[in-house]
């Protein structure tokens, strides 16, 4: 699972995670001092300070309280909205899925190259294309968006906006966060389930990610009891841009790549935390994660 939503979405893999987050990539996003300070102090009163104090730790120090936030009546405490509308401010080509990304926006094919939808003058969003829809047998009256302009999920109430409210994200899903049954339930099954985050991604955030991790129990206890530190160590030498730096007498410049990453492997769940990668990792980093599938088949033991 890359980037997954697997515990509380919004409050614990964005909130309560997004302050120390651009604190540690300062360097490329470049957040004013007084603003920052702002988030800081904001960081602490709202709370999310303690609870990575209390329960960003290993072993698991017991279960996290469930937590919501009303974008209502506690929109100040909104800081992942307020950062990411800041970075927006500083570089209008910030993409929140992968936070080192410069301007100029880069063509997407399907139409969706950072958060925003953006498609540039000549181009067609390629599932929209009429060839395109006839060979998957498509209609040709619907247009295709990566990300629906309409609600998905329908549980609970009707917002005044057309959304749905209902469910534990208040996002009109039902079913209950991953980690409370079906994802535990994957790994006592199989004993070989990977979780993996990449650095860059800030729509969900690595360490938000390890917070949900230790908020779920599986094979009889809760989290992993030792903090991630084994090193992944890429050896494998570029193959998909190999002929281009032969053509520019580069030959071997591109070889192995070193330490990309941590991993950690406890009662069946492996954890890999994927450095220079965002939220689409075979993208990003595509050695690492071809590492990664040889360890879901169980082609070798350590990523």
């Amino acid at each position: 699972m890359y980037d997954p939503v697997i515990g509380d979405f919004t409050y614990t893999q964005q909130e309560v995670v997004a302050v120390p987050f651009v604190q540690a990539h300062q360097d490329i996003l470049n957040l004013n001092d007084t603003f920052l300070a702002e988030m800081e102090k904001l960081d602490q009163s709202c709370g999310y300070a303690a609870l990575r104090e209390k329960y960003l730790t290993f072993p698991a120090s017991g279960y996290q309280p469930s937590k919501y936030l009303n974008l209502t009546s506690e929109a100040s405490c909104d800081v992942f909205s307020l950062l990411d509308n800041a970075l927006l401010v500083i570089n209008p080509c910030f993409d929140i899925y992968e936070i080192n990304q410069q301007c100029p926006l880069l063509w997407d094919v399907i139409g969706f190259p950072t958060q925003l939808v953006y498609t540039p003058q000549g181009a067609d969003v390629y599932f929209n294309r009429s060839d395109v829809k006839a060979a998957l047998h498509a209609p040709q009256y619907v247009d295709w968006a990566e990300c629906s302009t309409h609600p998905v999920f329908v549980g609970g109430n009707k917002s005044a906006g057309g959304y749905y409210t209902g469910g534990p994200e208040a996002e009109g899903d039902l079913s209950a966060d991953p980690i409370q049954k079906v994802l535990p339930q994957v790994i006592e099954a199989t004993n070989r389930v990977l979780v993996s985050n990449g650095d860059f991604d800030m729509i969900i955030i690595t360490n938000g990610t390890l917070m949900a991790i230790q908020n779920m129990t599986w094979n009889g206890k809760l989290g992993f009891d030792q903090q991630p530190a084994t090193p992944i160590d890429i050896q494998l030498p570029d193959l998909q841009y190999a002929a281009v730096f032969a053509a520019n007498g580069a030959d071997g410049l591109d070889g192995p790549q070193g330490i990309m990453g941590v991993q950690h492997y406890e009662r069946g769940l492996m954890w890999a935390e994927s450095y220079l990668a965002g939220h689409m990792q075979p993208e990003f980093q595509p050695r690492v994660t071809y590492r990664h599938l040889e360890w879901l088949l169980g082609r070798i033991d350590q990523l």
